[in-house]
């Protein structure tokens, strides 16, 4: 038997090896090896390559979100700046607020406000003696005079209880309404004035020209915005006396341009002025408050709890 097993070897042995079911036999194992072989070395490939595209991703991700965050920190310090640029004015003069609340909502009937725009000056005294004989308030709103005798005259005014006020320290339309920063640096200077040399926190003022007028179109709004965001509440006129007209108005005109007019009126803010030259002015006051009590009318000063009369586009 083991010598039929060695004859039939011994035979296979002899028997060509290709076209042999040896042969074929090897094939079909190496072709199952191969089958086998080849998936799992390009799954493995495929894998590695798979690891190195999600390391990619993930060092991309992690590259985006830093530049998202870069652009992002970029855009916040961009608008702060821009925020400072456009309302860095905002931060100027950290004490020149109205010490009083804003609350500028009282509007009371058959009340009259006389106010007097660019003193002190020498008509101060005379304009202080016929109110205080006539018993009647006033407002006086005032510029940045400094001589000895005029700081006097602001001293009077207050003393005598009316109402101290801001006009403008420099009086210059061109330079107070040059920009926001402009016009807040001549106010906060008269401000100041007023502050050390009465004791009083002026909390009403006047624009120079009126709220409205040629020299500020352009940016009264933002002024009178920042003005009221700082407790300060601006006053124009519905009653003029005309006394600033080119031509010098007389004692009478002045009164008929205030006491005609007023019939129509429930209240008046009446605009006169005091300077040198308003000599007029201080002869119609007697008979203006004359007659506007005959109208019905009571006198009174004005503070940042009166309603305001405020100018408007026509």
């Amino acid at each position: 038997m083991a010598e039929n097993k060695e004859n039939k070897a011994e035979e296979l042995r002899k028997e060509p090896y290709f076209g042999s079911v040896r042969f074929f036999k090897n094939m079909i194992l190496l072709t199952v090896v191969i089958a086998i072989l080849i998936p799992s070395v390009v799954a493995v490939k495929r894998c590695r390559q798979l690891d190195q595209i999600l390391v990619q991703q993930e060092k991309l991700s992690a590259e985006l979100k830093e530049a998202e965050d870069a652009l992002k920190e970029y855009r916040e310090i961009e608008t702060a700046q821009l925020v400072v640029e456009e309302m860095g004015y905002q931060t100027l003069y950290p004490d020149f607020y109205a010490s009083e609340p804003l609350s500028a909502t009282e509007e009371p009937e058959k009340v009259i406000y006389l106010t007097f725009d660019d003193g002190p000056s020498e008509r101060t005294p005379e304009i202080l003696k016929i109110l205080k004989e006539k018993d009647v308030k006033a407002t006086f709103f005032v510029i940045g005079k400094t001589g000895e005798q005029e700081l006097q005259w602001m001293r009077d005014i207050v003393a005598e209880g009316h109402t101290i006020a801001m006009h403008s320290y420099s009086h210059r339309y061109t330079e107070i309404y040059s920009s926001v920063e402009g016009y807040l640096a001549d106010m906060y200077k008269l401000f100041c004035l007023i502050r050390e040399t009465t004791g009083v926190e002026p909390s009403i003022f006047r624009f120079p020209g009126g709220s409205i007028n040629g020299y500020n179109r352009h940016i009264y709004q933002e002024i009178e915005a920042e003005m009221l965001r700082r407790g300060f509440v601006p006053y124009d006129w519905n009653l003029s006396s005309g006394d600033a007209t080119g031509q010098k108005a007389s004692a009478a005109q002045i009164v008929n341009n205030v006491v005609i007019p007023a019939v129509g009126e429930t209240r008046g803010i009446v605009l006169m002025h005091d300077s040198r030259p308003k000599t007029t002015t201080v002869e119609s006051l007697v008979s203006m408050i004359d007659q506007l009590s005959a109208q019905g009318f009571t006198f009174d000063r004005l503070t940042s709890k009166i309603k305001p009369v405020l100018f408007g586009y026509r």
